[in-house]
Order: structure tokens, then C-alpha cells, then sequence
């Protein structure tokens, strides 16, 4: 069947089908994401009362971290001294060997942290969404850069039109347009 054939009550069937077809889509993702929503959301909700009720039994108990070992060099480690006078006039003087930290990897700054129970494989980018410029110069040495960048992406370019899918002139109704501008949506 030509295109010429199609009757305008054939185009707005398959108009309208097409467009309900689409809501149903973007209802569907919508829903899909609500409910991956709150799914995190009761996850990371019993994750945070598990550490509340594991923190407060902590807490009832009193707890004293145990004495670090003396070492046998103690005598010959270097030492700091706090000297404080109190309110009497009485001098007291404390020295500690003054010990080695090791230093700690930072946690990298972030707003949340969310753990993740497995890797997730995401698919590598199929659409170039854009064609970057790089001179008219580096053009002009390599002429091919910018056919191998297409090919490599499948020739899909962001913006192209889609190959036989869908028609521009479903979109349009030849009668709404008096002035001959189609972008300006009707008559004067």
C-alpha cells in the first residue's frame, strides 16, 4: 500500500495507538521507579534500625577499651609532659610516651553511602550524542576521524531520523495549516 493511499482516518488510529502506546511506556517506567523507590527505601530504613537497636545495646554497657601493652623499651621512648597548676597552687606533671598512629585511608567525600549487593554490567553507549568539534584544521590533516567516530557508533547520531520507523507527517495535519508556516501551528 503507497503512502498516498493512507486514509487520514488511518493516520489518527495509528496516531493515537501510537501515542497511548507510549503513555503506557512512560506509565510503566514510572511505576518501575516508584517501586525500586521504596523498595531502597524500606532496605536502607531496617538497615538503619538494625545500627540504632546494635548501637544502644553498645551503649547501655559501659565500655573501656583495654590497656595498650607496655612495651619493654618503654624507659628509653620519648615522652611528652602536661604540667597544670590547679586552683590550690598544686603543680602536677603527667608524661606519656608519645606513641605512632598509622594513618587511615579517608572515606572520599560523598553525601550518601548506599551498599550495593552486587556489580551491575551496564551496556556500553550506542548513540553518539554528539559530534565533537575539533577544528576546522584537524579536519582538513584527517578527513576520515569523523566517518570512523559514525561507524563506530553504528552510525547512530543523536538527532538523526530513525530509518523507516515512524513518519515526520503523522505529527503534521496538512489541513491545520493556512499560512504555509508549519511551525507556527495554524492560521493568522
Amino acid at each position: 500500500m503507497s503512502k498516498s493511499k493512507v486514509s487520514a482516518e488511518w493516520k489518527k488510529r495509528v496516531k493515537s495507538e501510537y501515542m497511548r502506546l507510549r503513555q503506557v511506556k512512560r506509565f510503566k517506567r514510572v511505576d518501575e521507579v516508584k517501586v525500586a523507590w521504596a523498595r531502597n527505601l524500606r532496605i536502607m530504613s531496617e538497615s538503619i534500625e538494625a545500627q540504632d537497636s546494635e548501637n544502644n545495646e553498645r551503649a547501655r554497657k559501659p565500655f573501656w577499651p583495654p590497656p595498650a601493652p607496655v612495651p619493654n623499651h618503654e624507659s628509653l621512648m620519648k615522652r611528652a609532659e602536661v604540667t597544670y597548676t590547679d586552683a590550690s597552687g598544686v603543680v602536677t606533671t603527667q608524661q606519656v610516651p608519645i606513641r605512632i598512629i598509622n594513618s587511615v585511608n579517608p572515606i572520599p567525600t560523598m553525601y550518601t553511602w548506599a551498599p550495593t549487593q552486587k556489580n551491575f554490567m551496564v551496556e556500553d553507549e550506542t548513540v553518539l550524542h554528539n559530534i565533537p568539534y575539533m577544528g576546522d584544521e584537524v579536519l582538513d590533516q584527517d578527513g576520515t576521524f569523523i566517518e570512523e567516530l559514525i561507524k563506530n557508533y553504528d552510525g547512530k547520531v543523536h538527532g538523526d531520523k530513525e530509518g523507516g520507523f515512524i513518519d515526520d507527517q503523522l505529527f503534521v495535519d496538512p489541513g491545520a495549516c493556512t499560512d504555509g508556516f508549519p511551525d507556527q501551528g495554524g492560521g493568522r
